[in-house]
């Protein structure tokens, strides 16, 4: 009996950068925070040790990082799509979240993620950053 390939694909729009994944994420987090919103970002949380981020040969990936410096978002030079983020420092002390990684879910086929839930995540709008001098003048926190 062959095993099944159930691994998902995401790739930035001109195809320079390919992340691979093992399985459909449990969910889609359809983050609020003030970057996110603005990037459009559907979020899939994979361990870093089951991601496979492929480029082509010549192609760029550029990084922004803001606020507490925790995560980098990482997007296509050539066609501009944010194709996931990484963690720079992990943000959390809970063990099962230290290396954690999210890829953006905008960039599979919908059609393999069309039976995935998709949960809005406000959370992170009131959640304050260690520093309130590196905040998003939109930051909601409380400091």
């Amino acid at each position: 009996m062959a095993a099944t390939d159930t691994s998902i694909r995401s790739s930035c729009h001109c195809g320079a950068i390919t992340v691979t994944v093992p399985r459909l994420p449990k969910f889609i987090n359809v983050c609020q925070c003030t970057i996110c919103r603005r990037y459009g970002a559907a979020w899939g949380y994979y361990p870093q040790n089951e991601v496979k981020i492929e480029t082509k040969p010549n192609a760029v990936t550029k990084q922004y990082i803001w606020g507490d410096r925790d995560l980098s978002f990482n997007f296509c030079d050539n066609c501009g799509c944010v194709c996931y983020w990484w963690p720079i420092r992990p943000p959390s002390t809970d063990e099962r979240k230290k290396n954690i990684m999210g890829i953006n879910t905008n960039n599979v086929n919908p059609e393999l993620l069309r039976f995935v839930d998709r949960k809005f995540g406000y959370s992170l709008l009131i959640s304050p950053l260690r520093s309130k001098d590196t905040a998003h003048p939109e930051d909601l926190a409380k400091y």
